[in-house]
């Protein structure tokens, strides 16, 4: 059986058995085995036969911790492994991404587990293990990024239905960085606000000590 045959087969098979073949392909396929994109093919064909936000919203779900489980086995193997698990790619990539992971750790895999194949999200979830990321920080990010992601496509799904793939192929990077760029504002924002109450509480402390 040929890789491309293989593939199809998986994502067929994964139909066949519903929310749990979604939830099994999503572990699959993040845990490194090749599936074409499964996860987001399978949750859009399934959202495009419901017209339920909920269904919608469990489908998501399902997608998103299976992916999270299987990236954080990923990212077991790494951490476990070292280094011998990148010695196919380049030192001067791996260093890259090291450094980018040392500065914006969470950050950084949030954009990668949004971001849709064929881009290496599992090399950055490997190096995370290898290079000693914390899992909780890991899990979450993964979780949200993955929510996030698979969240669009099942809408995009429900309602447009199996064009909401190509849909989402286009343009759900887009929307996740502009939701992404949205939720950093909103953050600023009520960040600024909240300084001045933390500055009056700090000289209302001084007064206190002189």
């Amino acid at each position: 059986m040929t890789p491309p045959d293989f593939i199809v087969w998986v994502q067929l098979l994964a139909k066949a058995a519903g929310s749990v073949g979604l939830a099994l392909l999503s572990v699959a396929d993040s845990a490194g085995i090749p599936t074409g994109g499964g996860p987001d093919v399978l949750l859009v064909l399934q959202a495009s036969v419901t017209d339920s936000m909920t269904s919608v919203a469990i489908l998501t779900l399902i997608a998103a911790v299976g992916s999270t489980i299987g990236c954080l086995f990923l990212y077991g193997v790494g951490r476990r492994s070292g280094r011998v698990t990148l010695r196919r790619f380049s030192e001067q990539r791996i260093e890259s991404i090291r450094r980018r992971l040392s500065l914006h750790g969470p950050w950084v895999i949030l954009l990668a587990v949004m971001a849709p194949p064929p881009y290496p999200t599992k090399l950055f979830i490997l190096c995370a293990g290898v290079f000693g990321m914390r899992p909780v920080p890991l899990v979450l990010s993964t979780f949200i990024g993955r929510t996030m992601r698979y969240g669009m496509g099942g809408y995009l799904g429900m309602q447009f239905g199996a064009e909401g793939l190509e849909l989402a192929r286009q343009h759900g990077p887009w929307m996740g960085v502009g939701l992404l760029v949205l939720m950093g504002v909103v953050g600023a924002i009520a960040y600024r606000r909240r300084q001045p109450s933390l500055d009056s509480d700090e000289a209302v402390e001084t007064n206190i000590e002189l």
